[in-house]
């Protein structure tokens, strides 16, 4: 297959996968996101792999994004950030704990220290992306948020895995793939990644939207 049709066949699949995308999930998430905002809960991203890259983006865009002008040259004074704890920004952490506990127990043991009790944590929120939604690491994660009443959402691909069964909402990027680089193992890969960044680029701009809104009144 010639480039020209490979490129014109990555973005026929890409729209094929936005008509089929649960926009109600997506809503949820926000309306999740949204209540950890106002109650002043924590919210917490994770994934493994280029996925954790895209956490880094997710994490920049929702501690700033909101509270600056359009053209981000004001910041919006006087209004209350949201705190976004990403758990893989810490090369220490990830490498410490890998090492000493198992990678199994790398994004658990950083939610101890800010999990502990359901009276404290029970309006954060934790969002985290995967492929298959089975990486052990994960699944760990979120059955440990879910003991303290932490609302747990999976952005996965395929079929959800374990994360689908155990999260409070799974949202799932559906379809598969005939593009190089995302067939076999890797089915859907480049699009599932390319829409978990979409979807936190939708919640950030109606988190945008709500902070803009009530900063006029």
């Amino acid at each position: 297959m010639k480039n020209r049709s490979l490129i014109n066949l990555y973005f026929k699949e890409k729209v094929k996968i936005a008509k089929k995308i649960n926009i109600n999930e997506i809503n949820k998430i926000y309306e999740k996101l949204l209540i950890t905002y106002k109650k002043s809960g924590n919210l917490y991203l994770m994934a493994n792999g280029g996925p954790a890259g895209l956490i880094d983006n997710a994490s920049t865009d929702l501690r700033f994004h909101p509270f600056v002008s359009d053209d981000k040259s004001v910041v919006l004074e006087g209004v209350k950030k949201l705190k976004v704890i990403s758990l893989i920004e810490s090369a220490g952490a990830l490498t410490g704990i890998s090492n000493d506990v198992g990678f199994e127990n790398v994004f658990v043991e950083q939610l101890k220290n800010y999990v502990y009790k359901k009276s404290i944590n029970r309006n954060d929120l934790l969002i985290c992306f995967s492929g298959s939604g089975n990486s052990k690491n994960i699944i760990n994660a979120i059955n440990y948020a879910k003991k303290y009443s932490v609302f747990t959402v999976c952005i996965s691909g395929r079929s959800g895995g374990m994360a689908k069964k155990i999260s409070d909402l799974c949202l799932i990027i559906p379809g598969k793939s005939k593009f190089p680089g995302q067939i076999g193992k890797n089915d859907n890969n480049f699009h599932i990644e390319d829409f978990q960044t979409s979807i936190m680029h939708i919640v950030t701009g109606l988190l945008k939207n709500y902070v803009s809104k009530n900063q006029k009144k």
